[in-house]
């Protein structure tokens, strides 16, 4: 019962950091902020102007951060920064309801895939690479990553903001000296017998699906290949028959979210698991984890993602200026570094050389993680790993 309690307020922690930051609106209806959005400066608009900035991107966390530092852009650029957390799919409905008219949103916060979906739909961002000089901290984002998103050609329409990392979670209180491979992590698996976590790979959070396929990826499965020429492959049958075998060394049952995971390291009954860095640490700052929880990266890459800015075209031109300031300040290096230590997020700025020494004692340097990083690719693979993953998870 105790467990059970516990449990339960921590799930009342993230949900209560979701809808403290504009309790007035619904968490999926980012295009109502026209009317009454969550207003940064906490009272009336100041006299530059405001901006509304809908963030699809981010959850308990960057909602609780972007509630501590917008006021402080708004003070400094004097513009009033209506920040309204919200659905991407939501977001593009409305977005491509006002193609012929005026947008209602001035700057958005996109993952990936919602990107890539607007694209398609034909939605229109503008070219941020030609307005550098209203946006100079542009200088400081590598080339290549306003070209594409993992692959996702962007020609400039959006520039990175973060960058996401999955790792090995482990309390260093517990594991001093920890893998630095799945293979050393499979072999090793006996010393650390019932205290290896893992999400439920059927769960909502897809935190488990990527620590399986980051385990096949590390067993050699290639999936750049189709789900049909996988599955009839060796890698593949022998993969997952190694994963049952690691899975009998898990402490069961599975986490079915990440704050049950988050529950069973801070009770001592997992010491390690693969899950995203960033929420991981920043829960630890929060108390809800060990204080000793570190991360690390393996050689054979984990999952690595980001989010991305960019100005709706459909905008007059006074707001697409305010829009621009408001979004060179948050690739600020005073942000970004506050972001890199607060969060634990990987800045999109290469002004790694400001962070803190300290903070890569905690965390693997961006020089040693950049060639690590695997987005989500071959999304029939891993619904398959969704649907029937539980069936090796389970080990037995």
């Amino acid at each position: 019962m105790r467990k059970l309690m516990t449990v339960c307020a921590l799930a009342a922690f993230v949900a209560a950091a979701c809808s403290s930051l504009g309790a007035s609106q619904p968490a999926g209806s980012p295009g109502a902020s026209t009317g009454a959005g969550t207003s940064s400066s906490g009272g009336p608009p100041v006299s530059g102007g405001s901006i509304t900035f809908a963030d699809t991107a981010g959850g308990a966390n960057f909602q609780k951060f972007f509630g501590s530092i917008l006021p402080g852009a708004s003070t400094e650029l004097g513009i009033e920064i209506k920040y309204v957390p919200g659905a991407g799919a939501e977001l593009q409905t409305r977005l491509e309801a006002q193609k012929g008219g005026d947008a209602d949103v001035d700057l958005v916060l996109l993952k990936p895939d919602v990107l890539g979906n607007m694209l398609k739909a034909g939605l229109a961002f503008e070219p941020l690479t030609d307005h550098a000089a209203q946006i100079p901290n542009l200088a400081f984002i590598e080339p290549s990553d306003l070209k594409e998103a993992f692959g996702l050609q962007t020609n400039g329409q959006a520039t990175p903001f973060f960058r996401d990392q999955f790792g090995i979670l482990f309390d260093s209180a517990k594991i001093a000296n920890p893998p630095k491979s799945w293979q050393e992590f499979f072999d090793r698996r006996a010393e650390w017998e019932g205290h290896i976590g893992m999400i439920r790979p059927d769960a909502k959070s897809g935190g488990g699906r990527l620590m399986l396929r980051d385990f096949l990826i590390g067993a050699g499965v290639d999936f750049s290949k189709s789900l049909a020429d996988l599955q009839a492959s060796a890698e593949w049958k022998d993969g997952l028959e190694k994963f049952r075998q690691f899975a009998t060394a898990m402490y069961q049952p599975l986490a079915s979210e990440p704050t049950v995971l988050f529950q069973q390291f801070k009770n001592g009954d997992v010491w390690i698991s693969e899950y995203a860095i960033d929420f991981t640490l920043w829960s630890r700052d929060q108390g809800l984890l060990p204080e000793t929880m570190k991360a690390a990266v393996f050689d054979s890459g984990m999952y690595g993602g980001a989010a991305f800015l960019a100005v709706p075209a459909n905008l007059p031109a006074d707001r697409k200026e305010r829009a621009y300031r408001v979004l060179d300040w948050l690739l600020s290096e005073k942000t970004q570094v506050r972001m890199q230590t607060e969060m634990w997020e990987y800045m999109a700025i290469n002004k790694f050389d400001a962070v803190p020494a300290a903070t890569w004692e905690t965390i693997p340097h961006w020089d040693d993680i950049k060639g690590k990083r695997i987005p989500l690719t071959n999304l029939e693979a891993f619904n398959w790993l969704k649907e029937n993953g539980m069936t090796y998870a389970e080990g037995s």
